[in-house]
């Protein structure tokens, strides 16, 4: 397989090595007629790599990432004549519980406690932090060792169980409201208003290949947003881009985001 042919047009070195591995994967199916799975994709990876599996005749996949709004997904790669049926879903869920009445866990504590025990970032699927517990979605091959490993979150003492797939509860995201106006709809004026920051500090973050548009590095400080992206900062957070209303009389434009709390 000439891989290059299918990653001529991406830029991002990271994504570039991501898709390759992916592509060895998809070697594996064809010539061995094995099923193989991906690690968790975010959005912007899921996009690039389903539009390149589009081009195998041969292969089908899945993308699932243990319930109906998943924000992280595996895609599962298979030969074609089998049936959908006939494919397991490797993923589980677990359930951590603990003494939460004196101090609130947020999402990093729980990922930070996960991720020190070795266990890369890709491992891992949504953490769904709800007010009595904490459901995680892992592979299989995961959930033994974070059942025996995971003892404590922030200094929390915890428990952890599996429980049915089907007992994931989507979390209700609360969002805080910011509206302005900027001078124009380039990524480096919607930092400035969504995070407070300075039109020099925002050109600095998209230099430093820490700002992400609906989960895709960006690098160019000029590209223009529209409404529904999704704009996250590395160590900051995400607004989303909730309305465009108009421009004022001195030219500069109305913009309505919403920020999670």
């Amino acid at each position: 397989m000439n891989k290059e042919i299918y990653l001529q047009h991406v830029q991002e070195e990271g994504l570039k090595i991501l898709l390759v591995k992916i592509l060895d994967k998809v070697e594996i199916v064809l010539k061995n007629h094995e099923v193989k799975t991906t690690d968790f994709l975010n959005p912007y990876e899921v996009k690039v790599t389903t539009k390149i599996l589009r081009n195998f005749q041969d292969v089908n996949y899945i993308v699932a990432g243990g319930y109906d709004s998943a924000e992280r997904s595996i895609i599962i790669m298979f030969p074609d004549y089998l049936q959908l049926d006939d494919i397991d879903i490797p993923l589980t869920a677990l359930e951590i519980t603990g003494n939460l009445k004196f101090k609130t866990l947020n999402h990093r504590d729980y990922l930070g406690s996960i991720l020190s025990l070795g266990i890369k970032r890709e491992k891992i699927g949504d953490i769904l932090i709800h007010d009595d517990c904490c459901q995680l979605i892992v592979q299989n091959d995961l959930k033994d060792f974070l059942k025996f490993n995971l003892q404590k979150v922030s200094n929390t003492t915890i428990a952890i169980k599996e429980i049915d797939i089907e007992d994931i509860m989507a979390v209700e995201i609360n969002y805080t409201n910011i509206s302005g106006t900027v001078a124009s709809l380039r990524v480096d004026s919607i930092l400035g208003l969504g995070f407070k920051v300075s039109r020099s500090e925002a050109q600095s973050l998209i230099s430093k290949e820490r700002v992400y548009i609906n989960w895709g590095i960006t690098t160019k400080k000029f590209q223009e947003i529209s409404v529904d992206d999704v704009i996250s900062v590395r160590g900051k957070g995400r607004i989303i881009i909730e309305d465009i209303q108009g421009t004022s009389r001195s030219g500069r434009i109305h913009v309505k985001l919403k920020k999670p709390i």
